[in-house]
């Protein structure tokens, strides 16, 4: 083989050697950039998880402490829907329907419909970042549905703290959430909060709890798990 030969041969090598090189660099920064974009819709997804649940759970509440907060609350979402990455990542188009639900703020199955379609986004991200070699994700969705328990929980309570009495139909509603939990759950303080709904407001013949005590009972022991949630994807 002549030299000349010898050094298109070796030129062909370095610049097949090159593009490979280049395309796999390529293909890494994309990879990286799309598993980056998917991580920040979590923690998005996660902003708006409480911040809809706390919506929910002062929207029965009509003192004006509650409705200042709520308003602060509402101010809140109305920033984390801008530019909701909806078509361009095969999400719901969710934020559509926020503008009605502000302005109905009691309206707490609206609540729940717009939180349980939220909960599927975050099941299909945890699913899309696991098959990126995101191991620590799995459980999300699952760990997100426990702590909407608990949040539809606390709303359920205020609801029903403005009653003398628990009304049936959200009396059903709340045994069910407290003995679903009693069943999973072995976390003590939870278990306290619930044996003190129970004597306080869902069984009591008067009820004893005001919606901000229950508001208020509640809401520390899910800031702490979500919290958790957090720093669990870090």
């Amino acid at each position: 083989m002549s030299d000349a030969a010898l050094i298109f041969l070796a030129l062909l090598v370095a610049l097949l050697t090159l593009s490979y090189w280049l395309t796999h660099r390529a293909e890494n920064r994309q990879l990286k950039a799309s598993k980056q974009a998917d991580t920040e819709i979590v923690q998005r997804c996660l902003d708006l998880l409480q911040a809809l649940q706390k919506h929910r759970g002062l929207g029965a509440q009509q003192d004006a402490a509650s409705v200042a907060q709520r308003n602060t609350q509402a101010q809140q979402l109305d920033q984390l829907w801008l530019n909701w990455p909806g078509a361009s990542m095969q999400l719901p188009p969710l934020q559509q329907h926020w503008p009605q639900l502000r302005r109905k703020p009691a309206d707490f199955d609206a609540h729940c419909r717009l939180i349980e379609t939220l909960l599927t986004v975050i099941e299909q991200l945890e699913d899309r970042l696991y098959r990126q070699h995101h191991p620590r994700i799995r459980g999300l969705g699952e760990a997100c549905r426990s702590l909407e328990d608990l949040a539809r929980l606390r709303g359920l309570a205020v609801r029903a703290a403005n009653y003398e009495r628990c009304p049936p139909g959200l009396q059903m509603q709340l045994r069910f959430l407290c003995n679903r939990m009693l069943d999973q759950e072995q976390d003590s303080h939870l278990l306290a909060l619930i044996e003190r709904l129970q004597s306080d407001l869902i069984e009591s013949a008067q009820i004893r709890l005001a919606p901000g005590e229950c508001f208020a009972l509640l809401t520390p022991l899910i800031e702490q798990r979500l919290q958790g949630i957090r720093l669990s994807l870090d």
